[in-house]
């Protein structure tokens, strides 16, 4: 057989994965990752699209000046001056610089010699701006979680439609539809074979799902719409349900076609019955009948382990926000407000993060997807009035929300590996649907974006890419360095392909071989750790 990318793309996607890799004689990445890999993704979708460069500073002085409204707002602090600009490790700036590499640099709203200051104005804007605290969490040199994420800067994500950009996001292609597997499907599928005991690989906690598009069915997302939802979807507790039903036996795992497979099926009475006559049904009708068969097949299976794993009982002992709270600086029921206290909102109201946290530590799962937005659930599509200045107060909190999280689960060992944290075995991918237009010309929807990641398997304090200053109304990435799928080095302006692979390669696994991305990719250089 020619082993072709579409031939491997074909099989590596519709078989038990790790065999066939290893009789192709190719690595298997996808069931072996090195050592300081990452072993887990949590994927923050910050819904409705981000003006990135509110919170990040990726410009020179000249871009600040043309694409950035000067500091104002008083107590709604906007915009920023250049001599706002530091970065995140407080060493020297330049301005100047035209990148594309650059440490992380953000405007300051904060006082440094008081963080938790709402009060006080900002002398170096001329007092036009009230100091904001939000945000500071990145910058802390308690902590330092700036030495731990990436900024990947100026993506085209080949769309301004949010269905479209959103799917980019998650796969690297824009399209009404998935035609590659969302980057969380193919990290649950790499790791399936290392941690049987995960119950649930592919976990979303509401949005659109992160399909696994012809991957095998242990990938294909589990949408919990919160805890609440556990118990009468993936548990037995019901006796309404379950009584008389719960007696569990062992019994030979088959394939769909009946070829015996390692290990075995905990399967109730029904289990057995039900897995017989789907069998019994292969063959009878197409061969797109029997594709979908099988994955029904292979999910009702993945259901007989995931209840008998009783996964209640353990998120039930597994804490949420535990660490963190030590310090008075984090307190866990913290709240943020806009202006004064214009408009309030606790970290309940961003999204179900402490649910997040209470299956990644459980080690229940490899991929979750949450939904993240700001207090009070303010989405970030922000075409009204003024809606960029509005968006900067909230997106603050938001990133301040994501942060908070980051240290939680850096302060949390690793259930698998006590000599790592949490932080350290889960990859931190945030994304959006797309950017939005710069603030000079308003808040809609553009196609250049930004992604960032933090914790296992990259190279911190790193903001790469930046956008073409030249440009008139809202500019475009420039190029950057890419390793691409042959291994040559180019120089080219980013896309959405570049981010999922970048993504991708940080768990070891290989463009071209362990994953396939339509229109061509490469790995930004230098970001992950070799």
């Amino acid at each position: 057989m020619k082993l072709s990318r579409r031939n491997l793309f074909q099989a590596a996607f519709g078989a038990a994965q790790v065999g066939l890799l290893a009789r192709y004689g190719l690595p298997t990445a996808m069931a072996q990752s090195a050592s300081g890999r990452p072993t887990k993704m949590l994927a923050i979708w910050l819904v409705g699209g981000l003006h990135w460069e509110s919170f990040f500073a990726p410009m020179t002085r000249a871009g600040i000046q043309k694409f950035i409204p000067p500091a104002q707002g008083g107590n709604y602090a906007y915009g920023y001056n250049p001599e706002q600009v530091q970065h995140l490790d407080r060493s020297p700036v330049d301005l100047l610089a035209p990148g594309p590499v650059r440490k992380l640099r953000v405007p300051v709203y904060w006082n440094w010699a008081n963080p938790a200051d709402r009060n006080g104005s900002n002398p170096v804007v001329g007092n036009a701006q009230i100091y904001r605290p939000e945000g500071y969490v990145w910058a802390d040199p308690k902590y330092k979680l700036y030495e731990k994420a990436v900024l990947l800067v100026g993506a085209d994500q080949g769309t301004a439609a949010h269905a479209s950009g959103l799917i980019a996001s998650m796969s690297g292609v824009a399209g009404s539809t998935f035609r590659a597997p969302a980057v969380q499907a193919v990290v649950a599928n790499a790791m399936a074979s290392r941690f049987p005991d995960r119950a649930l690989p592919n976990v979303a906690l509401g949005g659109p799902l992160p399909m696994a598009l012809g991957l095998p069915a242990l990938a294909n997302p589990t949408l919990l719409s919160s805890s609440a939802t556990v118990e009468p979807t993936l548990s037995d507790r019901r006796d309404g349900t379950w009584n008389g039903l719960r007696a569990r036996k062992d019994e030979p795992n088959l394939a769909f076609d009946g070829t015996p497979m390692s290990g075995t099926v905990p399967a109730t009475a029904v289990d057995s019955a039900l897995l017989k006559a789907v069998r019994r049904e292969r063959g009878t009708s197409s061969t797109g009948t029997d594709a979908y068969l099988e994955q029904l097949y292979d999910t009702y299976k993945g259901a007989s382990r995931t209840i008998r794993r009783d996964m209640l009982s353990v998120l039930e002992k597994t804490p949420a926000w535990e660490k963190l709270k030590a310090d008075p600086a984090y307190p866990e029921d913290w709240m943020a407000c806009t202006g004064y206290a214009d408009a309030c909102g606790t970290m309940q109201s961003m999204g179900d993060y402490a649910f997040a946290l209470q299956l990644l530590k459980s080690d229940l799962v490899s991929t979750v997807t949450l939904r993240g937005t700001s207090i009070e659930g303010f989405t970030f599509d922000s075409h009204f009035v003024n809606g960029q200045i509005v968006h900067a107060q909230y997106l603050r909190i938001a990133f301040e929300m994501v942060g908070r999280m980051c240290l939680e689960m850096s302060l949390t060992p690793s259930r698998s590996d006590p000599s790592r944290s949490l932080l350290d075995e889960t990859l931190v991918y945030v994304y959006s649907d797309f950017g939005r237009t710069f603030p000079k010309v308003g808040s809609d929807h553009h196609p250049a974006t930004c992604a960032l990641l933090v914790g296992g398997g990259i190279q911190g304090n790193q903001m790469i890419g930046g956008y073409d200053e030249t440009m008139e109304g809202s500019p475009m990435g420039i190029p950057v360095r890419l390793v691409e799928e042959s291994g040559d080095i180019v120089t080219r302006s980013p896309s959405s392909q570049d981010i999922a692979a970048t993504v991708l390669r940080a768990y070891g696994l290989l463009p071209g071989k362990d994953f396939f991305i339509p229109g061509g990719y490469g790995v930004f250089d230098g970001v992950v750790r070799t």
